[in-house]
């Protein structure tokens, strides 16, 4: 009987598949590198992350068994001493929805990590104490790492997940998960925002076939062409006959040998087959399709160098890699060439060419060479970068010139620039062109004409002979325009003497119409001679040369000293002869303010000149009307200056100025009252007023004069007008005054309204019209007629007119008793008695203790009780009392005995 065994075994080209001698299986999705993922570690949690396997892809059939004997994780950035371990799981194609920790197949022993793996990804390995056995049926797998708190670890214990560069399967987490929504706490990378955060998990183990009794291994590395096989269960083997499929090897492309090698003629994939005779007598055939691969060479690549970009930055963007492939393959086919940096990062390929370095002045690059059907297969080889320093120059400033020519155009001076750039540095060589690019001839140099108006450029490039190197720079050429200066207007002088020469050009605008807005200019006088005058010119300023005087204007700018010239002229006219009118003076007719006649002003300022203006300003210079109203009401109280500007009509720039001063009067002040008081019981009084007052007129209000002198007796209640006149400055001003006299009626107390027992006050209700002030003792006067909080007792009453006009008074007992007494013979307090009660000669008080029992009876008369009975001093105890007032009113009530 003959059985056939199909192991359908493929080789995925992305992926690294390692058998070792014992036949070993390795379960890995990742590339051969290692990288950070990025995904945080916590503290004070265990972190599980996982990847999926189908068995099937690795050749281990439904009817295999798989022992896993060894696993390996990467990790990077830990603290702490976390520990590590393995999770094997059986899942199926629902999962996660479908994962259940109850699915657990078995787990390795936790092992402590290294405590201080920083930046760079370190690949851990655990060989398992005891080997974890999938079941055979089981279709796939979850490999989970736990990095948990155990062993000597702490809460604080940190590992980061690292992967790979490739994936072709899920990568799990779960627990201690951010920004996610985990399904039964797992998410995939993409989930957690990572799509390329391959973890790098693998399991290494042996296959067992629980059907067949024959199993096919092989070991195989890139190393060479040279493959190991044997069978299991050599004991049950009669004969065994092999085919490598490796006909070019014939004859040695076939062995009878159970373990035999076979060294292939070159690399590629190859169909086994191993026909085997059981010791009972069956044959079975089993069928193998492997890989045979080895590494490429990785030719040597010449070192480049590149001038630097940037001076001092020690960065080159000149590195010329359009050879570097081509000699690192040197020709070979099915090959993959990957460049990675210093820090082991990977860079694009083919490189990028031109190729700018990125550490500075020296760099390392590494260029692997991997088969293109075993990524892991593969070696290496490095060149450097070195950066060549560009000549050092020295920085040449911007080239300024005036526009001398029509149109924004100058000649510049370009022979200093070589030496200005190079400093005498050697071996260095300097090449100017124009903005055209065209090489400036040296003769050029020294009056080179720009070609771009106002703004052009040339370019110097420095190069040094020895490493063939150069630096660029552009020094600007600027056409600076000369300053605009504004052609000033003729200023005038008034000549008062007719002689040609005035000392009042006035040449407070004469900058600021020069420039005109202008700023960062400096401006500059000549004379006639071209003799420099002072900066600014005196203002007012003497002109020099009589009736007309010429003086140059120069305007320089500051920054490109371009400068443009105007002239200015100084010509005398002659001023108007003007006299100074006289004050005018005027009563004051409220708030400081008058009507001042102004009709013989413009007489008194110009007499009989004629072809003259007048101009009137107030003090603030604001115009008045000319000539002005013939009544004048000034616009300040008290005091005005009127300013004065008369004008030659035919050259209104000499003119001649005065002033003159509107003044107010005081009226006369009237020191008197506006009401006066007179007591019913006076016939009459007197007033007087300042008597030096040129008139007097006391009235009635009905007008009727009472006296004409300064002195007034008054007898009858009513309205008074006191009327005066004084003469000042020349001014007759009258002034009145109205004042009112008032009879005073006496005052009297119509009703005084009180309170007892404990609401105790006096209120005094009186008539009268004065003003009132009120008293309880007939020595403390108050304004208010209420009194509170008084004492029991009688009062005297009073209320009295605060003008002196009368007063009444009324006799007034409030009834009151103190709640308590000490009677201890200290002069205070030593007896109790109703406050008050004198005022009832007819009351009887009668005074119990707390039983009811009488002690003693008072009468208004008494000084009150001493606190005994029967001569026997009573004890300290509240006490109770009634009172008979004699006229039909009783009270009650009780007080306290202290001792």
């Amino acid at each position: 009987m003959q059985k056939v065994l199909k192991l359908n075994f493929f080789v995925l080209i992305s992926f690294c598949w390692i058998f070792n001698i014992n036949a070993q299986i390795t379960l890995t999705h990742n590339s051969c590198e290692v990288v950070q993922t990025n995904i945080h570690s916590c503290t004070s949690s265990n972190i599980y992350w996982s990847r999926t396997f189908t068995l099937e892809e690795f050749g281990i059939d439904s009817d295999d068994e798989f022992i896993i004997n060894k696993g390996q994780f990467a990790i990077v950035n830990t603290s702490w001493i976390p520990t590590g371990q393995f999770r094997i799981y059986a899942i199926d194609d629902d999962f996660p929805s479908s994962f259940s920790e109850s699915n657990l197949i078995g787990e390795s022993q936790e092992v402590d990590l290294p405590w201080n793996i920083n930046d760079t990804p370190e690949i851990i390995t655990i060989d398992f104490e005891t080997p974890i056995m999938v079941p055979a049926g089981t279709l796939r797998i979850l490999v989970e790492v736990k990095k948990g708190m155990g062993g000597i670890g702490s809460p604080s214990s940190v590992a980061f997940i690292a992967g790979s560069l490739e994936d072709n399967d899920l990568s799990w987490q779960r627990y201690c998960i951010s920004n996610a929504t985990p399904i039964n706490g797992f998410v995939t990378a993409t989930d957690m925002g990572y799509p390329n955060a391959n973890f790098y998990i693998n399991v290494t183990g042996s296959k067992n076939s629980t059907n067949d009794p024959f199993t096919l291994n092989f070991t195989n590395d890139c190393t060479n062409t040279l493959v190991e096989f044997h069978l299991n269960n050599e004991n049950n083997i009669n004969t065994v006959q092999w085919d490598f499929g490796d006909a070019p090897s014939s004859p040695n492309n076939n062995s009878d040998l159970i373990s035999p090698q076979h060294d292939f003629s070159s690399p590629g994939q190859y169909a086994i087959t191993a026909t085997i005779q059981h010791t009972d007598g069956s044959t079975f055939v089993l069928n193998e399709t492997i890989s045979v691969a080895e590494p490429p060479i990785a030719y040597p690549i010449e070192n480049l160098e590149g001038c630097e970009s940037v001076s001092g930055s020690g960065i080159s963007s000149n590195f010329d890699t359009s050879n570097v492939e081509s000699q690192v393959t040197n020709g070979q086919t099915a090959v993959v060439v990957s460049y990675f940096d210093q820090n082991g990062n990977q860079l694009p390929s083919p490189l990028p060419n031109p190729f700018t370095n990125t550490q500075p002045n020296s760099q390392t690059i590494t260029a692997r060479v991997s088969n293109s059907s075993d990524l892991c297969c593969y070696t290496e080889t490095s060149f450097n970068l070195t950066v060549i320093p560009i000549p050092n120059i020295n920085q040449v400033e911007d080239i300024h010139a005036c526009n001398t020519q029509i149109g924004g155009f100058s000649e510049f001076s370009l022979e200093n620039i070589p030496n200005d750039l190079i400093n005498g540095q050697t071996n260095l060589t300097v090449a100017l062109y124009n903005s055209n690019n065209t090489l400036i001839s040296p003769q050029d140099y020294t009056n080179f004409l720009n070609l771009t108006p106002y703004q052009d450029y040339v370019i110097a490039l420095v190069t040094d002979t020895i490493t063939n190197c150069s630096s660029e720079i552009i020094i600007n050429l600027i056409i600076n325009d000369n300053p605009v200066i504004n052609q000033p207007q003729t200023i005038f002088g008034c000549d008062d003497n007719n002689d040609g020469i005035s000392e009042y050009f006035d040449t407070t605008n004469l900058e600021s119409e020069i420039l005109n807005g202008q700023v960062g200019m400096t401006v500059d006088y000549f004379d006639e001679n071209g003799i420099q005058l002072p900066s600014p010119l005196p203002n007012p300023i003497t002109n020099s040369n009589p009736f007309n005087d010429i003086i140059t204007i120069r305007v320089t700018n500051n920054n490109t000293t371009c400068f443009s010239e105007t002239t200015l002229q100084l010509q005398t006219i002659t001023q108007p002869n003007i006299n100074q009118p006289n004050n005018l003076f005027g009563c004051d007719l409220g708030n400081g303010y008058s009507e001042f006649d102004t009709t013989d002003i413009q007489n008194q300022i110009i007499e009989n000149q004629t072809g003259l203006t007048i101009q009137y300003f107030d003090s603030n210079f604001n115009p008045l009307p000319s000539p002005l109203p013939a009544s004048f009401q000034n616009t300040e109280p008290y005091s005005q200056t009127i300013h004065i500007r008369v004008e030659d009509s035919s050259n209104p720039i000499c003119f001649a100025e005065t002033s003159f001063e509107l003044i107010v009067n005081d009226l006369p002040e009237i020191n008197l009252e506006n009401e006066y008081l007179i007591c019913d019981l006076e016939p009459s009084f007197s007033l007087t007023t300042n008597p030096n007052f040129n008139s007097f007129n006391w009235s009635y209000e009905d007008g009727t004069l009472m006296s004409d002198s300064y002195l007034a007796v008054l007898t009858e209640e009513g309205g008074y007008i006191l009327t005066v006149t004084q003469f000042e400055n020349g001014v007759l001003c009258e002034n009145s005054f109205s004042f009112n006299v008032i009879r005073s009626e006496l005052p009297e107390i119509l009703q005084v309204n009180y309170g007892e027992l404990g609401n105790n006050y006096i209120e005094i209700i009186a008539s009268g019209d004065g003003n009132f002030e009120y008293s309880i003792d007939g020595v403390n006067y108050q304004e208010s007629n209420y009194f509170s909080n008084l004492p029991g007792g009688t009062y005297e009453v009073s209320v009295r007119d605060q003008d002196g006009c009368g007063e009444d008074s009324k006799t007034v007992s409030i009834i009151d008793y103190p709640k308590f007494f000490t009677p201890n013979n200290d002069g205070d307090n030593d007896f109790w008695q109703i406050a008050g009660i004198r005022q009832f000669p007819n009351s009887k008080i009668l005074i119990f203790d707390r039983y009811g029992k009488l002690l003693t009876q008072l009468s208004s008369n008494d000084i009150g009780w001493d606190g005994s009975y029967k001569d026997e001093k009573m004890a300290t105890n509240d006490y109770w009392f009634r009172a008979d007032l004699g006229n039909g009113h009783f009270f009650t009530g009780h007080f306290a005995l202290k001792r």
